[in-house]
């Protein structure tokens, strides 16, 4: 009986200190901040928009650059082939080159281009953030159920131990014993579930970091401390003038907008300069011969070409605006509604803190009194020590739950900081 009023004196402070996380050796932490450093350093998503961003701004130091020269070397009047009877040789060098302002214009489309990719990079590097602290959060979860888990089925298979000895001199009946052996079988099986699911959040979190499969990860934790004070249109300005999204759509506009005027360029002609050597062994000349040609963009059965991609431009404009809109719209929805619920789930979390919990301890020390004197009996404890434990999960979830919605809201606005937006 002392063991057993032991047990059940020091159950409220064990889970009253399950509320936020659990005290870990620290070899066996893992530093949330330190997942991100080494997300952004080796997830593959993020290498490859990384070898896009230098790929495209290699294309924007060629856009300026005139298209090869052509060499080409001929043998006129040959008889059969007999390049020492030709009557003329010719060694020619020409060169294409656009209208003067085509090129500065196609030098403005590559290096918005490069900044395109610029800007999906950091765009790649917000959503895999986001993935990267889902995976952590959802970690933390599980192993907290896990711990909570292990602990009840110890001081449950104390219980048990307790009823059953209880049993044996008749002070109770079979049925103490039978309900806390089904106890444990639950949580048995809750551990098994539990234990599944913590190795897929690892693997998750394998994958994003791009780690070896047959790596190891230690607990996750989280701030005891539950802050979140940001002022929503803070969070909305900043999201429309930085959110990386945001500024590469604003840069679709402007390309299209370029791309119109190389459209309109359509219309200027092009050059070709020839320099040639020229050869005639019958009658021993030698000199040189030059030549200059032009595109005629401007030709009657040309018009409809250039003027069919001036159409296509504007349309590319128009789409361009629209998709801005839609995405602008779309994130200040995202932000509203993700501000909503992590405010929501303080809230929440702060009545578990306040009321919930600790009533819900004081309904199992009321318990513990009532069985001492003998009002209540054996089941009664159990089901007051089970409503607290499940309250105890249930505070897990909505923490699980809020650090979800703030990773998404930080991802919407993109910032990883928004303590600074009061």
């Amino acid at each position: 009986m002392k063991i057993f009023l032991v047990c059940i004196c020091c159950l409220p402070l064990f889970a009253f200190g399950q509320q936020d996380s659990v005290v870990i050796p620290e070899p066996a932490v893992v530093d949330l901040q330190f997942l991100i450093a080494e997300a952004v350093m080796n997830n593959p998503s993020i290498k490859a928009d990384l070898s896009k961003m230098d790929m495209m701004e290699a294309r924007a130091n060629q856009a300026t650059v005139l298209d090869y020269p052509e060499l080409k070397f001929m043998q006129d009047e040959m008889p059969d082939f007999n390049f020492g009877q030709a009557m003329y040789s010719r060694i020619e060098l020409m060169q294409t080159i656009p209208f003067p302002t085509k090129l500065g214009t196609r030098g403005d489309i590559a290096h918005l281009q490069a900044e395109h990719a610029h800007h999906d990079h950091l765009e790649t590097i917000n959503d895999v953030i986001a993935k990267l602290k889902s995976a952590y959060y959802e970690l933390w979860f599980i192993q907290q159920n896990i711990i909570l888990d292990k602990e009840n089925a110890r001081l449950l298979n104390q219980f048990v131990k307790i009823a059953q000895i209880k049993y044996g001199v008749g002070s109770v009946s079979q049925q103490d014993v039978l309900k806390g052996e089904v106890e444990q079988a639950m949580i048995t099986n809750d551990l098994l579930s539990w234990r599944q699911k913590e190795l897929s959040a690892k693997a998750m979190l394998m994958a994003v970091l791009n780690r070896n499969p047959e790596d190891t990860i230690g607990y996750a934790v989280i701030p005891e401390q539950i802050v979140f004070d940001a002022n929503i249109d803070s969070l909305i300005g900043w999201a429309m003038q930085n959110r990386p999204m945001i500024i590469h759509d604003s840069l679709s506009i402007l390309e299209e907008q370029t791309n119109l005027t190389i459209a309109k360029q359509e219309y200027l002609p092009d050059f070709k300069f020839a320099l040639e050597r020229v050869t005639s062994p019958s009658s021993n000349f030698r000199g040189w011969s030059v030549s200059v040609g032009m595109t005629l963009p401007f030709a009657p059965w040309t018009l409809g070409k250039v003027s069919a991609r001036n159409d296509e431009a504007n349309a590319a404009i128009d789409h361009s605006q629209y998709s801005y809109s839609a995405d602008r719209n779309m994130i200040k929805s995202n932000i509203k509604d993700l501000y909503y619920k992590a405010d929501a789930g303080k809230r929440q979390l702060t009545n578990f803190q306040t009321g919930i919990l600790p009533q819900a301890r004081q309904s199992v020390n009321g318990s513990l009194t009532a069985y001492q004197t003998g009002i209540t009996d054996f089941l009664m404890l159990i089901d007051a020590y089970r409503t607290y434990v499940n309250l105890t999960k249930d505070y897990f979830m909505i923490r699980m739950q809020f650090e979800l919605n703030m990773a998404l809201l930080e991802r919407e606005v993109g910032s990883q900081d928004l303590s600074t937006f009061k």
